[in-house]
Protein backbone atom coordinates (compact mmCIF):
# COMPACT_ATOMS: atom_id res chain seq x y z
CA UNK A 1 0.00 0.00 0.00
CA UNK A 2 1.12 3.53 -0.75
CA UNK A 3 -0.03 6.45 1.39
CA UNK A 4 0.33 10.21 1.41
CA UNK A 5 0.19 11.50 4.97
CA UNK A 6 -0.11 15.06 6.26
CA UNK A 7 -0.10 15.78 9.99
CA UNK A 8 -0.12 19.17 11.69
CA UNK A 9 0.07 19.76 15.45
CA UNK A 10 -0.55 23.28 16.79
CA UNK A 11 0.10 24.35 20.39
CA UNK A 12 -1.22 27.77 21.41
CA UNK A 13 -0.20 29.57 24.62
CA UNK A 14 -2.10 32.37 26.33
CA UNK A 15 1.13 34.32 26.91
CA UNK A 16 4.61 34.20 25.38
CA UNK A 17 6.54 31.19 26.65
CA UNK A 18 10.08 29.87 26.49
CA UNK A 19 10.25 26.42 24.92
CA UNK A 20 12.52 23.73 26.30
CA UNK A 21 14.22 21.44 23.78
CA UNK A 22 11.63 19.15 22.21
CA UNK A 23 12.04 15.58 20.96
CA UNK A 24 10.13 14.73 17.78
CA UNK A 25 9.35 11.16 16.68
CA UNK A 26 7.43 11.97 13.51
CA UNK A 27 9.41 10.03 10.92
CA UNK A 28 8.10 6.50 10.17
CA UNK A 29 10.07 3.56 11.47
CA UNK A 30 11.56 1.64 8.52
CA UNK A 31 11.62 -1.91 9.83
CA UNK A 32 11.38 -4.11 6.75
CA UNK A 33 7.65 -3.59 6.38
CA UNK A 34 7.73 0.17 5.70
CA UNK A 35 9.56 2.24 3.08
CA UNK A 36 9.68 6.03 3.45
CA UNK A 37 9.80 7.55 -0.04
CA UNK A 38 9.38 11.24 0.81
CA UNK A 39 9.44 13.23 4.05
CA UNK A 40 9.37 16.94 4.86
CA UNK A 41 8.81 18.87 8.06
CA UNK A 42 8.15 22.50 8.94
CA UNK A 43 8.53 24.01 12.40
CA UNK A 44 7.38 27.37 13.74
CA UNK A 45 9.00 29.23 15.36
CA UNK A 46 12.20 28.47 13.50
CA UNK A 47 14.44 26.36 15.75
CA UNK A 48 17.79 27.59 16.88
CA UNK A 49 19.12 24.15 15.95
CA UNK A 50 18.22 20.51 15.33
CA UNK A 51 19.90 17.13 15.57
CA UNK A 52 18.75 13.73 14.30
CA UNK A 53 19.41 10.53 16.23
CA UNK A 54 18.12 7.03 17.01
CA UNK A 55 16.73 6.83 20.53
CA UNK A 56 17.11 3.99 23.04
CA UNK A 57 14.10 2.15 21.58
CA UNK A 58 15.42 2.40 18.01
CA UNK A 59 13.00 5.16 16.99
CA UNK A 60 14.12 7.80 14.45
CA UNK A 61 14.12 11.01 16.49
CA UNK A 62 14.92 14.68 16.15
CA UNK A 63 15.73 17.12 18.93
CA UNK A 64 14.94 20.78 18.28
CA UNK A 65 15.72 23.79 20.45
CA UNK A 66 14.44 27.34 20.34
CA UNK A 67 15.87 30.78 21.06
CA UNK A 68 12.83 33.08 21.11
CA UNK A 69 9.63 33.46 23.09
CA UNK A 70 6.45 32.43 21.29
CA UNK A 71 2.70 32.08 21.70
CA UNK A 72 2.49 29.30 19.10
CA UNK A 73 4.32 26.08 18.28
CA UNK A 74 3.43 24.50 14.92
CA UNK A 75 4.83 21.17 13.77
CA UNK A 76 3.82 19.90 10.34
CA UNK A 77 4.97 16.81 8.43
CA UNK A 78 4.18 15.51 4.95
CA UNK A 79 5.28 12.11 3.69
CA UNK A 80 4.82 9.37 1.14
CA UNK A 81 5.04 5.93 2.74
CA UNK A 82 4.86 2.43 1.28
CA UNK A 83 3.73 -0.45 3.50
CA UNK A 84 4.62 -4.02 2.55
CA UNK A 85 3.13 -6.43 5.09
CA UNK A 86 -0.12 -7.58 3.46
CA UNK A 87 0.01 -10.78 5.52
CA UNK A 88 0.58 -10.11 9.24
CA UNK A 89 1.27 -13.82 9.83
CA UNK A 90 4.14 -14.23 7.37
CA UNK A 91 6.38 -16.16 9.76
CA UNK A 92 6.95 -19.61 11.26
CA UNK A 93 7.54 -20.28 14.96
CA UNK A 94 9.10 -23.58 16.01
CA UNK A 95 10.13 -23.13 19.66
CA UNK A 96 7.57 -24.87 21.92
CA UNK A 97 8.48 -22.48 24.75
CA UNK A 98 7.23 -19.61 22.57
CA UNK A 99 4.18 -21.42 21.21
CA UNK A 100 2.68 -22.12 24.66
CA UNK A 101 1.75 -19.96 27.65
CA UNK A 102 3.33 -18.72 29.78
CA UNK A 103 5.98 -17.85 27.22
CA UNK A 104 9.59 -18.66 28.10
CA UNK A 105 12.09 -16.80 25.95
CA UNK A 106 15.56 -18.19 25.19
CA UNK A 107 18.07 -17.37 27.89
CA UNK A 108 20.19 -15.14 25.65
CA UNK A 109 17.20 -12.81 25.09
CA UNK A 110 16.40 -12.31 28.77
CA UNK A 111 18.57 -9.21 29.40
CA UNK A 112 16.93 -7.37 26.50
CA UNK A 113 13.35 -8.54 26.91
CA UNK A 114 12.94 -8.72 30.69
CA UNK A 115 11.68 -5.11 31.11
CA UNK A 116 9.03 -5.71 28.42
CA UNK A 117 7.78 -8.83 30.21
CA UNK A 118 7.13 -7.26 33.61
CA UNK A 119 3.57 -5.99 34.24
CA UNK A 120 3.27 -2.56 35.82
CA UNK A 121 0.28 -3.72 37.87
CA UNK A 122 -0.43 -6.76 40.02
CA UNK A 123 -1.02 -9.53 37.45
CA UNK A 124 -3.99 -10.90 39.40
CA UNK A 125 -5.89 -7.69 38.58
CA UNK A 126 -6.14 -8.92 35.00
CA UNK A 127 -6.92 -12.58 35.72
CA UNK A 128 -10.64 -12.19 35.09
CA UNK A 129 -9.90 -10.87 31.61
CA UNK A 130 -6.86 -12.93 30.65
CA UNK A 131 -7.41 -16.42 32.07
CA UNK A 132 -10.64 -17.30 30.21
CA UNK A 133 -9.03 -16.18 26.95
CA UNK A 134 -5.93 -18.30 27.65
CA UNK A 135 -8.21 -21.27 28.38
CA UNK A 136 -10.14 -20.73 25.15
CA UNK A 137 -6.80 -20.66 23.31
CA UNK A 138 -5.83 -23.99 24.94
CA UNK A 139 -2.75 -22.28 26.30
CA UNK A 140 -1.39 -21.57 22.82
CA UNK A 141 0.35 -18.23 22.26
CA UNK A 142 -0.79 -17.21 18.79
CA UNK A 143 -4.47 -18.10 19.31
CA UNK A 144 -4.30 -16.22 22.63
CA UNK A 145 -3.06 -13.06 20.93
CA UNK A 146 -5.80 -13.22 18.30
CA UNK A 147 -8.52 -13.97 20.85
CA UNK A 148 -7.35 -11.18 23.18
CA UNK A 149 -7.40 -8.72 20.28
CA UNK A 150 -10.91 -9.81 19.34
CA UNK A 151 -12.16 -9.71 22.95
CA UNK A 152 -11.03 -6.13 23.56
CA UNK A 153 -12.51 -5.05 20.24
CA UNK A 154 -15.80 -6.77 21.03
CA UNK A 155 -16.23 -6.00 24.72
CA UNK A 156 -14.82 -2.46 25.10
CA UNK A 157 -16.55 0.56 23.57
CA UNK A 158 -14.22 2.82 21.56
CA UNK A 159 -14.07 6.51 22.40
CA UNK A 160 -12.12 9.66 21.54
CA UNK A 161 -10.18 11.61 24.18
CA UNK A 162 -7.79 13.98 22.46
CA UNK A 163 -5.57 14.86 25.41
CA UNK A 164 -4.24 13.20 28.52
CA UNK A 165 -2.21 10.12 29.35
CA UNK A 166 -3.62 6.64 28.77
CA UNK A 167 -5.80 5.29 31.53
CA UNK A 168 -4.41 2.70 33.87
CA UNK A 169 -5.53 -0.82 32.88
CA UNK A 170 -7.75 -1.06 35.95
CA UNK A 171 -9.67 2.05 34.87
CA UNK A 172 -10.22 0.74 31.36
CA UNK A 173 -11.39 -2.59 32.77
CA UNK A 174 -13.86 -0.87 35.07
CA UNK A 175 -15.27 1.49 32.45
CA UNK A 176 -15.35 -1.16 29.68
CA UNK A 177 -14.41 1.53 27.18
CA UNK A 178 -11.32 3.42 26.09
CA UNK A 179 -9.37 5.24 23.44
CA UNK A 180 -6.91 3.40 21.23
CA UNK A 181 -4.10 4.24 23.64
CA UNK A 182 -6.11 2.96 26.63
CA UNK A 183 -6.82 -0.35 24.91
CA UNK A 184 -3.22 -0.66 23.73
CA UNK A 185 -1.96 -0.26 27.30
CA UNK A 186 -4.47 -2.84 28.54
CA UNK A 187 -3.38 -5.26 25.79
CA UNK A 188 0.29 -4.77 26.67
CA UNK A 189 -0.29 -5.43 30.36
CA UNK A 190 -2.48 -8.47 29.66
CA UNK A 191 0.23 -10.00 27.49
CA UNK A 192 2.93 -9.36 30.07
CA UNK A 193 1.02 -11.41 32.64
CA UNK A 194 1.58 -14.41 30.35
CA UNK A 195 5.31 -13.83 29.94
CA UNK A 196 5.08 -12.08 26.59
CA UNK A 197 7.38 -9.16 25.82
CA UNK A 198 5.05 -6.31 24.86
CA UNK A 199 5.41 -2.63 24.07
CA UNK A 200 3.30 0.41 23.12
CA UNK A 201 3.27 1.84 19.57
CA UNK A 202 2.18 5.20 18.15
CA UNK A 203 1.52 5.65 14.45
CA UNK A 204 -0.99 6.05 11.67
CA UNK A 205 -3.84 3.80 10.59
CA UNK A 206 -5.78 3.89 7.36
CA UNK A 207 -9.09 4.13 9.19
CA UNK A 208 -11.33 6.53 11.06
CA UNK A 209 -12.18 6.82 14.73
CA UNK A 210 -15.67 6.71 16.22
CA UNK A 211 -16.08 10.44 15.52
CA UNK A 212 -15.54 9.81 11.80
CA UNK A 213 -12.17 11.58 11.81
CA UNK A 214 -8.59 10.40 11.47
CA UNK A 215 -6.41 10.68 14.56
CA UNK A 216 -3.00 9.53 15.67
CA UNK A 217 -3.39 5.84 16.47
CA UNK A 218 -1.94 3.46 19.05
CA UNK A 219 -1.54 -0.30 19.21
CA UNK A 220 0.67 -2.94 20.82
CA UNK A 221 3.61 -5.02 19.64
CA UNK A 222 4.64 -8.46 20.87
CA UNK A 223 8.12 -9.90 20.42
CA UNK A 224 8.16 -13.32 18.77
CA UNK A 225 11.56 -14.90 18.05
CA UNK A 226 11.92 -15.68 14.33
CA UNK A 227 9.32 -12.97 13.62
CA UNK A 228 10.42 -9.91 15.59
CA UNK A 229 8.02 -7.31 16.97
CA UNK A 230 4.50 -7.99 15.66
CA UNK A 231 1.59 -5.61 16.05
CA UNK A 232 -1.94 -6.16 17.34
CA UNK A 233 -4.63 -3.48 17.33
CA UNK A 234 -7.41 -4.13 19.86
CA UNK A 235 -9.26 -0.98 18.78
CA UNK A 236 -9.81 -2.38 15.29
CA UNK A 237 -9.65 -6.05 16.25
CA UNK A 238 -6.82 -6.69 13.78
CA UNK A 239 -3.30 -7.99 13.56
CA UNK A 240 -1.23 -5.10 12.23
CA UNK A 241 -0.71 -5.25 8.48
CA UNK A 242 -0.11 -2.88 5.56
CA UNK A 243 -2.85 -0.51 6.74
CA UNK A 244 -0.55 0.75 9.52
CA UNK A 245 2.46 3.09 9.62
CA UNK A 246 4.45 2.82 12.88
CA UNK A 247 6.22 5.95 14.08
CA UNK A 248 7.55 5.13 17.55
CA UNK A 249 7.47 2.27 20.04
CA UNK A 250 8.46 2.03 23.66
CA UNK A 251 8.46 0.13 26.91
CA UNK A 252 6.45 3.03 28.34
CA UNK A 253 3.89 5.18 26.54
CA UNK A 254 6.08 8.25 27.04
CA UNK A 255 8.82 6.59 24.98
CA UNK A 256 6.44 6.48 22.00
CA UNK A 257 5.24 10.09 22.23
CA UNK A 258 5.48 11.87 18.88
CA UNK A 259 6.20 15.23 20.49
CA UNK A 260 7.70 15.64 23.94
CA UNK A 261 8.96 18.79 25.61
CA UNK A 262 8.03 21.51 28.08
CA UNK A 263 7.54 25.26 28.16
CA UNK A 264 8.17 27.98 30.74
CA UNK A 265 5.87 30.85 31.57
CA UNK A 266 3.82 32.49 34.31
CA UNK A 267 0.05 32.07 34.51
CA UNK A 268 0.01 30.41 31.09
CA UNK A 269 -2.70 28.18 29.70
CA UNK A 270 -2.27 26.12 26.55
CA UNK A 271 -4.40 24.39 23.95
CA UNK A 272 -3.54 21.82 21.30
CA UNK A 273 -5.17 20.95 18.00
CA UNK A 274 -4.24 18.36 15.42
CA UNK A 275 -5.10 17.82 11.76
CA UNK A 276 -4.34 14.47 10.12
CA UNK A 277 -4.90 13.07 6.66
CA UNK A 278 -3.93 9.50 5.69
CA UNK A 279 -4.81 8.81 2.06
CA UNK A 280 -4.07 5.69 0.00
CA UNK A 281 -2.85 6.51 -3.49
CA UNK A 282 -2.17 4.64 -6.71
CA UNK A 283 1.48 3.72 -7.08
CA UNK A 284 1.78 5.58 -10.38
CA UNK A 285 0.32 8.84 -9.00
CA UNK A 286 3.46 9.65 -7.01
CA UNK A 287 7.10 9.53 -7.97
CA UNK A 288 8.94 7.65 -5.20
CA UNK A 289 12.64 8.42 -5.04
Amino acid sequence: MLFTISHQSIYTYSRPVALDPHTLRQKPRQDGSVILHEFSRSIYPKPGGTTDFIDLEGNPSTQVWFEELTTTLKLSVQMVVETLRSNPFDYVLTDPDILTLPVRYPQHLHPNLLPYCQPSIVPSALNELVDPIADEADGMTLPFLSLLTAALYREFAPMVRMEGAPWAPEVTLEKRQGTCRDLAVLFVEACRTKGLAARFVSGYWNGTDVDGCQHLHAWAEIFLPQAGWRGYDPTAGLAVCDQYVPLAAGLHTSSAALISGAYWGTDVTSTMESHLSVQPVESDSVNPQ
